[in-house]
């Protein structure tokens, strides 16, 4: 008995990938997990740095104290996002949506390039809006380039937020179930507090302070500060590139991986 073949793709490889990111960002819009991943969490967590902590920041440092919680709050809007998105997409393996994408004549790297392009978006909407909230709360940009810098300030958090989209990615197409994302989540959180954003490198332990300053993190944070106000640049971008370049070369083949196991499954 013969096997069907799947018919041969008909159109573009890019033009199959955006109609993918369109239908995510679709579904993702109407998904309470991935808001309150990338907003509701990271602005409370901002308003919280604000009010409890803003006027010992500001007496100690003589700064705004926005300039320190703006850049890490928006870091951890794009990169928790991208835990809820990846739960849509261990649901939809469960479902047996993609199991139907790859019967269709569809390119199979457009799966996974418009979940990468869906994600793009999503972390640079994140950007945008916790930057205007931030300006809203009192942050200006007071830096060298002014508001010139502003674009490079959000490319920072979409850099790093696509990297660790494909560290989400790979782990969600392995996973059998959404609560194997909690390791994830655990992982995250611990981020969260070991970082130059959180507290000043001087606050940590003499030994960790190498390791803190080389997180992912910390990289960006110590950049996107250095674009609004003052502090090296150069660095700490380099940083945020080598994250960025690393997590989605490793990740990103480990997830493809992931993603068309089931058709080679089907097809031996």
């Amino acid at each position: 008995m013969s096997v069907p073949s799947t018919p041969a793709p008909t159109g573009t490889a890019l033009a199959q990938s955006g109609l993918q990111a369109g239908r995510l960002l679709r579904r993702w819009s109407r998904s309470p997990i991935v808001f309150v991943q990338a907003l509701v969490f990271p602005v409370c967590l901002l308003l919280v740095f604000r009010l409890v902590f803003g006027d010992t920041v500001a007496a100690s440092s003589g700064g705004n104290s926005l300039n320190r919680f703006l850049p890490l709050a928006t870091l951890v809007g794009t990169v928790f996002g991208g835990v809820g998105s990846g739960a849509s997409l261990v649901l939809e393996r469960r479902s047996g949506l993609l199991d139907r994408f790859r019967a269709l004549p569809v390119h199979r790297s457009s799966l996974l390039l418009g979940r990468l392009a869906a994600e793009l978006v999503r972390a640079l909407l994140t950007a945008v809006v916790f930057l205007a909230v931030g300006y809203v709360l009192g942050f200006r940009a007071a830096g060298a380039g002014g508001a010139a810098a502003l674009p490079l300030f959000v490319a920072v958090p979409v850099l790093l937020g696509s990297g660790f989209s494909a560290l989400v990615c790979a782990v969600a197409a392995h996973a059998r179930s959404v609560a194997a994302l909690s390791g994830l989540s655990l992982l995250f959180t611990l981020m969260l507090f070991f970082n130059t954003g959180f507290a000043p490198i001087d606050s940590y332990p003499g030994p960790l302070r190498p390791l803190v300053r080389a997180l992912p993190l910390s990289c960006g944070a110590d950049a996107m500060r250095g674009l609004a106000g003052a502090g090296a640049i150069g660095r700490p971008l380099l940083g945020v590139l080598a994250w960025t370049v690393g997590l989605a070369a490793v990740f990103g083949a480990v997830a493809v991986r992931g993603l068309s196991a089931p058709a080679r499954h089907n097809g031996t």
